[in-house]
């Protein structure tokens, strides 16, 4: 979920940053929340910090250009706030997002692309699911009138429910008639269904996650 405080806590957080030590400036992080993943480095003066946490979308200040800038202003590709992190000695910020698209603006996921020694690739979870989600919200709420999530809640909430039962019926199927390969395409399919439909009912994922953590809660209690 895009972080969201009053401008009373804005204030509250920012007053507790050193810009003085970087000249007005302090170095900003940006990690992928969904795997962890450094995205770039770049600068943030308290304008810049004061718009990322107002809007939920990262500002920068341009050292070059001598301006502040918004990340994906251009491309689309918007880095949607989570959480703000200072160090220990308040002077540098941690910014963990999801990302949409590309985070390099040579089309690369991170701008750290260089390594010295070959990673490996990162394990997706769970949180990839908060990723998506994000990116069907932004899709609903912002300016994307040509993308497919747009084109399905446009068409309607019985058109969307169409479709999910569709999408199920392509699973089942799929469970009993065709490949593993299959089974996990078709699946992806009705959850990404699912989760358009979430969306445009205004439910958060951490609610469905809240009541699969009630009813695993409630199955230890009665074992105990």
């Amino acid at each position: 979920m895009v972080l969201k405080i009053n401008n009373d806590e804005i204030q509250k957080f920012i007053a507790k940053v050193d810009f003085e030590k970087g000249n007005g400036l302090i170095p900003a992080i940006i990690q992928d929340d969904s795997n962890d993943r450094v995205l770039m480095q770049a600068y943030m003066n308290e304008e810049a910090l004061r718009l990322t946490l107002k809007t939920g979308k990262t500002y920068f200040w341009t050292r070059t250009r001598k301006k502040i800038w918004k990340k994906g202003e251009e491309s689309g590709h918007h880095s949607l706030v989570q959480n703000a992190i200072l160090d220990c000695d308040n002077d540098a910020i941690l910014i963990k997002v999801q990302q949409i698209g590309p985070c390099c603006h040579t089309n690369k996921e991170s701008c750290f692309h260089k390594p010295l020694i070959k990673l490996g690739e990162k394990v997706l979870d769970a949180r990839m699911l908060e990723k998506v989600f994000e990116i069907i919200k932004e899709r609903r709420d912002g300016k994307y009138d040509d993308s497919y999530v747009a084109d399905m809640l446009k068409k309607g909430e019985n058109y969307l429910i169409e479709k999910i039962d569709e999408e199920k019926d392509e699973l089942i199927f799929s469970i009993k008639k065709e490949s593993k390969s299959r089974i996990v395409s078709e699946t992806a399919d009705l959850i990404f269904h699912l989760l358009i439909l979430l969306s445009s009912k205004k439910i958060e994922l951490k609610e469905v996650f809240k009541e699969l953590n009630n009813r695993h809660k409630a199955k230890s209690d009665v074992k105990k």
